[in-house]
């Protein structure tokens, strides 16, 4: 950048003789250079001011930078030139001043420690940098010397939280909830620095509502385990989704009638590979809880476990308890019932129970289905056709099954060409039936 005094200056310095009285004879001597120092910056930081308001940043820069070569002391000509620095777009001169823009702002703090805004920047400065712990140490001295500044202790919290450290996240929740009166708003923060923490029993105190609190816990942390691209992100959402099991247990201990503990614990262990624990903990919660209710939601998920490892006999046990405990339980009645006609056996109670779901929900696509497959392996086909198409009507989201049962169904009401079609579209729609490309490649329906 260019040096020296520029003719705009000299022009401001006549106007400020000027007005001084100089040439009305007020005063004979002449300005001493500390005077005309400060006329030159402040002409300089005011302009550079003006300019950065106008979006004329180059500009900006170069009479901020002179400003503060009139007067190496001023915080203000720090502070600003530091935040024209952290303005660039372009992402290699930002990086390329960075440490500039730091080495101002630590001058700008250092002769006016008291500056909210200086500090404050300066803490801005050092998260670009990813220096996590010096823009701690700044939030902190802002904290002390500002101790209502509460968006500060937001900040502060959530960068104690990235760090790892709990205890004093907790500290800083504390300092906040009492100065804007919000601690009940916080207790499910500090349940989570508890639960990171591993003080299990302290994180259950601050849980207003274990049940929901596990069930988001488990479904959050096995999702993150799915999307995980690495070994080590996997191993740590692993390492959360064990605290969360464990924290089913503390929760048993607590109130051992509640439900959800054993039910996630279960799912968990059963996601896991784990069925004879999964099934191990079921049998716990149907001794501990109290409810007919809550049994038969356990019998209803013990079913489904068998169901899904193929051991039909306990699953249709579990079914029958189910609804001894729960006559109107329709995701069961629906599931049963499909689970009969499937294996082509009782498809006279199949259809009494999917009957039921009809006269709960006669717009539902999949119950609709389920109907019209029972009707089909009682060779109703006609009767089926009718319930099939109504159950396209109402289909809200493509579902191969469906469309796979409509072909078979219009295969053996003799219009084979619109069945091809469909079962067409039930592979497009990702079907994984074992048989599907065998009735394409045939012409006819395989059972």
């Amino acid at each position: 950048m260019k040096r020296g005094v520029s003719i705009a200056f000299f022009c401001f310095l006549l106007v400020a003789l000027v007005s001084c009285g100089s040439l009305r004879h007020a005063s004979s001597e002449p300005l001493d250079q500390a005077s005309l120092d400060g006329y030159a910056r402040d002409h300089f930081f005011n302009e550079g001011i003006k300019m950065f308001n106008d979006g004329h940043y180059d500009a900006a820069m170069d009479l901020m930078t002179r400003s503060l070569d009139y007067d190496t002391a001023s915080a203000a000509t720090c502070y600003n030139l530091a935040q024209y620095y952290m303005s660039l777009n372009d992402r290699n001169l930002l990086e390329q001043y960075s440490d500039v823009a730091r080495d101002l702002l630590l001058r700008a703090v250092r002769l006016e420690p008291d500056n909210y805004w200086y500090r404050r920047l300066l803490a801005v400065g050092y998260l670009r940098q990813n220096r996590r712990q010096e823009a701690i140490g700044q939030y902190e001295e802002i904290a002390r010397r500002f101790p209502g500044r509460t968006d500060v202790l937001i900040t502060l919290a959530g960068l104690y939280d990235d760090v790892g450290d709990y205890e004093k996240e907790l500290r800083v929740l504390k300092r906040y909830g009492t100065l804007e009166d919000v601690a009940d708003e916080l207790k499910f923060q500090r349940f989570v620095c508890y639960l990171q923490m591993g003080d299990l029993d302290s994180a259950y105190y601050e849980s207003e509502n274990p049940a929901e609190v596990i069930e988001l816990l488990m479904n959050t942390t096995r999702d993150m385990i799915e999307k995980a691209e690495t070994q080590i992100d996997k191993a740590r959402c692993r390492s959360l989704l064990d605290v969360t099991m464990n924290f089913c247990d503390v929760v048993s201990r607590h109130e051992p009638e509640l439900m959800a503990p054993y039910t996630q614990k279960s799912m968990a262990y059963f996601w896991l590979g784990d069925n004879e624990k999964a099934i191990e903990m079921l049998g716990k919660g149907l001794k501990s809880v109290r409810t007919d209710a809550d049994r038969a939601s356990i019998y209803n998920l013990r079913g489904d476990f068998y169901h899904t490892i193929g051991d039909t006999d306990r699953m249709y046990a579990d079914y029958d308890t189910t609804l001894m405990y729960d006559p109107d339980n329709i995701n069961v009645l629906n599931n049963y019932a499909y689970y009969l006609a499937v294996e082509g056996r009782n498809l006279t109670r199949a259809l009494e129970m999917s009957s039921k779901t009809l006269e709960s929900e006669p717009l539902n696509s999949t119950y609709l289905d389920t109907y019209a497959w029972i009707l089909f392996k009682m060779e109703k086909y006609r009767e089926a056709l009718g319930y099939m198409e109504k159950a396209l009507r109402y289909l809200e989201s493509d579902n191969p099954e469906i469309y796979e049962h409509y072909g078979d169904v219009l295969y053996m009401c003799g219009e084979t060409e619109k069945a091809i079609e469909n079962w067409h579209k039930a592979v497009q729609f990702n079907s994984t039936s074992p048989v599907l490309d065998r009735k394409i490649r045939e012409r006819k329906y395989i059972e």
